[in-house]
């Protein structure tokens, strides 16, 4: 008799489900990151300006050049503003992404280890009539001998 697990198909879908929330969370990690380079360069981009906000402020320049540099500034501020609010964003996203793969993986868990422990008493089952069906095999053996050991007349 061949082993069947009932639920061998539902297995497989949570196995696929956790596939896809791993997948998930690779795409929400790779955002998180993604938004936090950009958090970098936009930091590099604001001390470069403050730096030569600073050198200018020393020359005597004409105050258009000055407000175009406070407001060049404060937009670049803004849109720092803005990444780190994507970046909480994608933080939450990813934490998200984290527990449904964790939820996924643990019912794939419970499956598989449902699986194992009836392939367990499959085979202890199987154990049991292979002793049961020597045991059928001994006593016709004895019945048909008459009850005599071999070797016995």
């Amino acid at each position: 008799m061949k082993f069947n697990f009932k639920l061998e198909r539902l297995k497989d879908l949570k196995e696929n489900f956790q596939d896809f929330a791993r997948i998930e969370l690779g795409k929400k990690i790779q955002e998180r990151i993604k938004v936090e380079e950009e958090i970098k360069v936009m930091n590099s981009k604001i001390e470069i300006i403050s730096r030569n906000f600073k050198s200018e402020i020393h020359d005597s320049i004409p105050i258009a050049k000055l407000t175009s540099l406070i407001e060049y500034r404060e937009s670049l501020n803004e849109k720092l503003d803005n990444l780190y609010l994507e970046l909480k964003k994608r933080e939450i996203e990813e934490e998200i992404a984290r527990n449904d793969y964790i939820e996924a993986k643990k019912e794939k868990d419970v499956l598989e280890k449902l699986k194992d422990k009836r392939y367990e008493e499959y085979k202890i089952q199987e154990k049991r009539l292979d002793i049961k069906e020597l045991d059928e095999v001994a006593r016709n053996a004895y019945h048909f001998n008459g009850g005599k050991k071999n070797g016995q007349n």
